[in-house]
């Protein structure tokens, strides 16, 4: 059996520091459910657009919801498809529209239209069966204009109050459902619409307000203003959630500020293509390429500190090899040791 087990309730969770790896359609790429439990993760995020596309959250409920679909008893956080519409839909991968009612787009699966709204989100939210789920928000690049930011938070607040309606009228809430409620704050790079936005969700009230948007300006740099803004205009007693945020340097940060929930996609993505984490590595982000040469010899794990499968049982030449020749055991033992990393990463902070 692990050493590690789930201990963290839902009337808990983010009151101390926590880092939710990204089980995009149930899975995390080359591990097992088993894996992400071992490396002491407690909390995990869906994506809530991803899955509806496939298998969709119908069939996801026909199988008993996303819990006992992937066999993870620990809380799952899903996320409501808004930043996905962005992404998807702005660039033109995916063929629809975001208008004042929600978004429109055709499945890349099967050319289907979909019709996205903030009630529907909070259907699919509800057949997935997470623990806590997010409203639907538009979300926009940072450096948008500010006629775009402000009509961005007009819908973000006309769609969270139709997801709060709609949740308490036709499941109860909270009381009837056990599950959690949050918002998405947007407003771009203006600390005014920022502001404004975190005064107008906390008026509505939820349980957890999340940073939308980039967290990056265009430099790269974390927007420590903006994030700020939206902590001190957000009541102290609920958590709040940097959406998204990759970077160890940038995760410190930001729990400085006084955020204690963060995601990123990098951890895992990183590790396949041969970027790891060590605390034995000197500078702000611990990272190295293990794919370079100087590893090929070499017969420390990783992480001398570190108490995962990869570092206990595999050193760095062998970890070296396997993703050298694009063999999965490589991405596997290394994205293990990323999720146990940033796992301790943000215990240290606690």
């Amino acid at each position: 059996m692990s050493e590690y087990s789930i201990d963290l309730e839902l009337k808990d969770f983010g009151k101390v520091p926590i880092f939710l790896p990204d089980a995009t359609r149930g899975a995390i790429k080359s591990i097992t459910t088993r894996d992400i439990f071992d490396v002491g993760t407690k909390a995990l995020v869906t994506n809530t657009l991803h899955l509806t596309v496939s298998p969709g959250s119908e069939k996801i409920k026909e199988l008993g919801g996303i819990k006992k679909f992937m066999n993870w008893d620990g809380i799952v956080l899903t996320d409501s498809g808004g930043f996905q519409v962005f992404s998807l839909l702005h660039s033109k991968q995916w063929e629809g529209k975001v208008h004042d009612g929600g978004a429109t787009f055709k499945s890349p699966k099967d050319g289907k239209v979909i019709e996205l709204t903030p009630e529907s989100s909070i259907d699919i939210q509800m057949n997935i069966g997470s623990d806590i789920m997010v409203v639907l928000d538009d979300c926009r690049k940072s450096s948008v204009g500010r006629k775009d930011a402000e009509i961005s938070v007009a819908r973000t607040l006309e769609w969270a109050q139709r997801c709060r309606d709609y949740f308490d009228r036709e499941y109860g809430g909270t009381k009837e459902t056990g599950k959690i409620l949050t918002a998405v704050v947007q407003g771009a790079n203006f600390l005014d619409l920022r502001e404004h936005c975190a005064k107008a969700l906390a008026e509505i009230g939820f349980d957890g307000y999340n940073f939308g948007g980039y967290l990056l300006d265009d430099d790269g740099n974390l927007v420590v203003d903006e994030l700020a803004c939206v902590l001190e205009n957000t009541p102290d007693d609920k958590f709040n959630y940097a959406m998204g945020l990759g970077k160890p340097s940038d995760i410190i940060k930001a729990i400085e500020i006084g955020y204690t929930v963060f995601d990123t996609v990098l951890v895992t993505r990183n590790a396949r293509h041969g970027s790891v984490y060590s605390f034995d590595i000197e500078g702000p982000e611990y990272k190295m390429n293990i794919k370079n040469a100087k590893y090929a010899n070499d017969q420390s794990p990783i992480d001398s500190t570190c108490d995962c499968q990869a570092c206990k049982y595999h050193t760095r030449a062998y970890i070296h090899q396997m993703i050298k020749v694009g063999e999965i055991t490589g991405m596997t033992l290394a994205s293990i040791h990323n999720l146990r990393f940033y796992n301790r990463l943000v215990e240290g902070k606690r």
